[in-house]
Order: structure tokens, then C-alpha cells, then sequence
């Protein structure tokens, strides 16, 4: 069931603690989620460990993802992110981005207001904003991967395998933090708003980027692609946002919303086409099989002709930025 409105008394909003209405986004099978991310067509074994690892995490054959109507916040119910053994699988196939936006607006935020101090990035993945900022900040980094903690430590970089770890040794030590698309997975988000509150200097600033709530429902709308959980277990709004990191302890400012542009709707290509592998009997599902991807390009390429013909009328919602950054002061 989709955009109805239930009243779920005994679920309180994870951000506001409202007991007041609730709306349902999307209902997600056990057997959907593990297929979104990997379809059994193109590896049987991997599909059913994400299903079993995902069955175990929600606990139930299903997940719903709600938003609250007072704060916007949206979440998954059961409210439960993906553990270690969820993501160990799931990155058998993925890697860490390269250069984002996000690294763009920190480095220009940081760099207009201090020319040096300690900078610490959580869920900092290879290091690519850090190893920009090493000129002049002493650079940190937190990362729950034991190889990429060593590829990380391999490029100079101090490293804590966890926050409790980072707020032992530099108890308000840093003059910035950042969390780059980092909150949208965490169910205990307010412990590490209050570490990062902990690990930052009187006057620090800690500067975050998530994707938008709104930006994440008109992608599953327009390409069929969720912002499943238990990836994904957030849909954030500014002022959801605002409220967790005033509740922390921080003065915040006014969130900054991606630059639009046409690069995003190549990016909303991608996911249709990934969708669309998900389901049987597609091409999409057959091209998605071929294990090299030399080859498998080109036909993703002729692929991508009607599917992008079947988004046109969305072109002007999908230019726009599916994310936001927003700063607050310790």
C-alpha cells in the first residue's frame, strides 16, 4: 500500500518522537530489497544471502517505509539499518565513488573561513576529500573497513575504526568534522551527532550532506529505483536534519541544496536501467549477465535510448540535486 495514512501510535518518529500520523511511502518484500540489490538473474548465490542477511535484520517477510507528518522524516519500520555482514555483501559488487559535490561545497566552506587544523571525515571510504585537504589540515579519518582503514593509513591519514574510539583519544580536538552521505544509513544517528558534538572544538563546525527525502520518492516515481533499506533506513528532510543536530547540541545553518543538473539525469538513467534488471525476462536483466563489462556497455548504451525517451516528460524534476548539505557550529 502506497501514500496512505495511518495514525501507528506506537511508532514514535525517530527524529521528533511524534506519535501523531504517519504516512506510508512503500511497502518492501524481503524478496524485492534483496533483489534491488542484486538481482538473482545475474549472481543466485549472492541474492539469496542478501534475502536470508535481510530477513534476519527486519525480522518479518517485509518493511515499510513511513514519513512523519509532522517533521517530514521519513524511515524504514522496522527501524533497523544494514550490519556488518549486510554490507561485507553488499560491496562485493560496489566501490566508493570518486569526487562529489559534496567534497566541492566542504572544501569551499572550510577553506573561505580557516586555512588549517584538524579535519576528521567519517565514513571516509579511499580518502579522496582528505587527501585534497592534507596541504594544509591535519587529516582523520573514521572508516568501519578494516582494508580500507590500511588503504587510508597507506596515504598518511590517522585512523579510528570507530567513533567511540575517535572521541577517547581527541576529546574536542577537531576544528571540522564532516559526515558525507553518511546519516541516511544509521538508526542510532543521535549517538554520532552527539560524538561529533564531543569531538569538535567550542566554535568547530561539523558540515553534512544527505540525499533529500522528497529527491529519493520521485526517483522510485520516475525509474522505478528505491532508496531501499536497509541501505537506506533515512529519508531526510532540512528541517528533520535541523532538529536532529539542534537536539545535539548545534547552532545550525540554512541547508544548501545540490546544484541542478543534467549529470543527475544520467545518473536517473542508471538506476532505471538497474531496475529494470531486477525484473525477469527483461534485456535489461540478460545484458546485466554478462560478466564483462566491455561488452556489456554497448548494450546498455542501446538500452538506455528508450528508457530515456520514457523519463522525458521528468527531465525538468530530475535536473534538480538529490541532496543537501547543511553546517552546524558546536
Amino acid at each position: 500500500m502506497k501514500n496512505a495514512t495511518f495514525n501507528y501510535s506506537t511508532t514514535p518518529c525517530p527524529v521528533c518522537d511524534s506519535l501523531s500520523g504517519k504516512e506510508t511511502i512503500n511497502t518492501y518484500t524481503v524478496s524485492e530489497a534483496a533483489a534491488h540489490f542484486c538481482p538473482p538473474t545475474r549472481d543466485q548465490d549472492r541474492n539469496q544471502r542478501l534475502l536470508h542477511c535481510i530477513r534476519r535484520l527486519w525480522k518479518a517477510d517485509e518493511s515499510k517505509f513511513l514519513r512523519c507528518l509532522d517533521c517530514g522524516f521519513g524511515f524504514g519500520h522496522p527501524y533497523v539499518g544494514g550490519d556488518e555482514e549486510f554490507y561485507s555483501i553488499l560491496h562485493e559488487q560496489k566501490g566508493y565513488p570518486g569526487w562529489k559535490w559534496d567534497f566541492d561545497y566542504a572544501r569551499n566552506k572550510i577553506n573561505a573561513s580557516s586555512g588549517s587544523g584538524k579535519l576528521l571525515d567519517v565514513g571516509a571510504g579511499e580518502g579522496q576529500f582528505l587527501v585534497r585537504m592534507k596541504e594544509n589540515f591535519e587529516c582523520f579519518a573514521l572508516e568501519g573497513s578494516e582494508t580500507t582503514r590500511n588503504e587510508l593509513k597507506s596515504k598518511g591519514i590517522t585512523v579510528f575504526a570507530d567513533v567511540t574510539e575517535a572521541v577517547e583519544q581527541y576529546p574536542g580536538k577537531f576544528d571540522y568534522v564532516t559526515v558525507f552521505q553518511v546519516l541516511e544509513h544509521l538508526s542510532d544517528f543521535r549517538d554520532l551527532l552527539s560524538a561529533c558534538k564531543r569531538l569538535l572544538k567550542p566554535g568547530g563546525n561539523i558540515i553534512l550532506t544527505v540525499p533529500d527525502c522528497d529527491a529519493m520518492i520521485l526517483q522510485e516515481i520516475v525509474t522505478g529505483c528505491a532508496d531501499m533499506p536497509p541501505n537506506h533506513i533515512n529519508k531526510w528532510t532540512p528541517n528533520s536534519l535541523k532538529i536532529a543536530l539542534n537536539e545535539a547540541g548545534f547552532k545550525t545553518s540554512t541547508a544548501i541544496r545540490q546544484p541542478d543538473s543534467y549529470a543527475n539525469i544520467t545518473g536517473a538513467l542508471h538506476l532505471k536501467l538497474i531496475h529494470d534488471a531486477t525484473r525477469k525476462n527483461t534485456l535489461a536483466s540478460q545484458v546485466y549477465k554478462l560478466r564483462d563489462k566491455r561488452v556489456r556497455v554497448p548494450f546498455l548504451a542501446l538500452l538506455a535510448i528508450p528508457a530515456l525517451l520514457k523519463m522525458a516528460f521528468s527531465f525538468s524534476k530530475l535536473r534538480k540535486g538529490g541532496s543537501f548539505a547543511i553546517s552546524g557550529i558546536a
